[in-house]
């Protein structure tokens, strides 16, 4: 299997498993990775994801080995399996977070930015390295980008296919936060835990929110924000919520 599983209380742990190949990304993964966002979607019993890869990288992006293979058909398969992975990622309703270290290049560092948070260890190296094949972004890396850095910033590092420290990273906004290599997926949990403990339909709507709030009027986003409140409200988190604050006592989520 080159996409591992496991659960810790209520936080999926998904590992991207290929370490001698830096866990580059072949299409079967591709394909796997997809399912398993979807899978986490439909459990209800999962509220947090932690992402991560094994060994001493993230991900080298896609496995050069399949490039090119197939002609103009093969190129357009990969693409949109390339992005069917992507949009699964971005489309997870609960937490995800991306713990990262070593290489998270190409289409890595675009698995990253699709997680909602980016726990990095200090050997962490991001790169828009594309370029270094004759590519443009691909993975949705230049959308990712100008979200985060603005297009000036996102050019910079889709032209000059540098290093990025997880340091400069961390000052850019990219990365959540920045830890020892040895404490990263013990942060991760951490973090993934408390998320896991929050109130899990109240976060996923919050998500949807923040997805669009960038290419909509504030009217319009009123209107999506108008449609989204009353589902809260008709939440069992909602009601044990209000009870708790009235009883001046901390709530026990239990996302549903």
């Amino acid at each position: 299997m080159s996409i591992e599983f496991a659960t810790d209380g209520a936080v999926a742990i998904v590992t991207l498993s290929r370490p001698e190949k830096k866990n580059a990304m072949l299409l079967a993964m591709r394909d796997q990775l997809a399912d398993l966002c979807e899978q986490v979607n439909d459990r209800p019993d999962l509220r947090a994801v932690v992402l991560t890869g094994a060994g001493t990288d993230f991900c080298a992006g896609a496995d050069i080995g399949e490039m090119g293979m197939g002609g103009l058909n093969g190129s357009f398969l990969r693409a949109r399996h390339m992005h069917k992975v992507i949009r699964a990622l971005a489309r997870v309703q609960k937490p995800l977070i991306a713990a990262t270290r070593g290489v998270a290049v190409g289409m890595g560092f675009s698995m990253a930015l699709a997680a909602d948070l980016i726990v990095a260890s200090e050997t962490t190296r991001f790169s828009q390295i594309q370029r270094k094949i004759a590519l443009p972004p691909d993975a949705g890396g230049a959308w990712f980008l100008v979200r985060h850095l603005g297009v000036a910033k996102a050019k910079d590092l889709s032209f000059s296919a540098r290093m990025v420290s997880a340091q400069e990273a961390l000052s850019l906004g990219l990365v959540h936060k920045l830890v020892p290599d040895a404490a990263l997926m013990d942060e991760a949990l951490a973090l993934a835990r408390e998320y896991a403990a929050a109130p899990t339909i109240a976060l996923g709507l919050a998500k949807r929110m923040f997805d669009v709030a960038a290419t909509m009027t504030l009217d319009q986003f009123m209107d999506l924000e108008g449609s989204m409140l009353p589902l809260a409200v008709q939440a069992e988190d909602f009601k044990e919520g209000t009870q708790a604050f009235k009883d001046k006592r901390s709530a026990v989520f239990t996302g549903h």
